[in-house]
């Protein structure tokens, strides 16, 4: 993850939220405020910002953390570290365990990124500007490549390299995709 601040994680969001789906960016700020993905993102923010702060830091963050599952439906783990410029379009049914997630990444509804058994310490580790589309889901320590795209509903329980489309159930790379 970049360590260049909660509060430049925070303005990448807001800039992918006012960009919209490769959008020209010229979405008034009070419109991107409002969308559910940057209000999502934001809470998530809000966690990292709250969360050093001495005595009341953890349970502060255990509270955003609460109100955001209630409000979108969607569990981010504490310890998931999310690199600036998340986009969620649709931020309802998202599911992120404990792993990593690079700059610029889309991530639409119902995705789930995690381990592939409870107890089991292994997570992905999702490159800078991956997509990843509706119902996909990312188990095990896998790694998405840079610019990778995983296609609806996959199921990606191998390494997809940096530029790669990967589709389907157990999921495969598309021929003449890596680049």
């Amino acid at each position: 993850m970049e360590k260049d601040g909660v509060w430049n994680r925070i303005r990448a969001d807001y800039d992918r939220a006012r960009r919209g789906a490769g959008g020209s960016g010229h979405t008034g700020w009070l419109r991107t405020l409002s969308r559910p993905g940057f209000a999502c993102a934001l809470l998530r923010r809000m966690q990292e910002a709250v969360g050093p702060v001495p005595v009341i830091g953890r349970p502060l963050r255990r509270l955003v953390w609460l109100w955001s599952v209630y409000a979108f439906g969607s569990d981010i783990a504490i310890e998931a570290e999310i690199g600036g410029g998340l986009y969620l379009p649709h931020p309802h049914g998202v599911v992120i365990g404990a792993c990593r997630i690079g700059r610029g990444v889309t991530i639409l509804q119902n995705v789930t990124l995690g381990s592939r058994w409870p107890g089991e310490t292994a997570a992905p580790v999702i490159g800078d500007s991956v997509v990843i589309s509706a119902g996909a889901v990312v188990l095990g320590g896998v790694l998405v490549g840079e610019g990778a795209v995983i296609g609806a509903n996959a199921v990606v329980l191998i390494d997809i390299p940096s530029g790669a489309t990967a589709v389907g159930n157990p999921a495969r790379i598309l021929p003449g995709n890596v680049g």
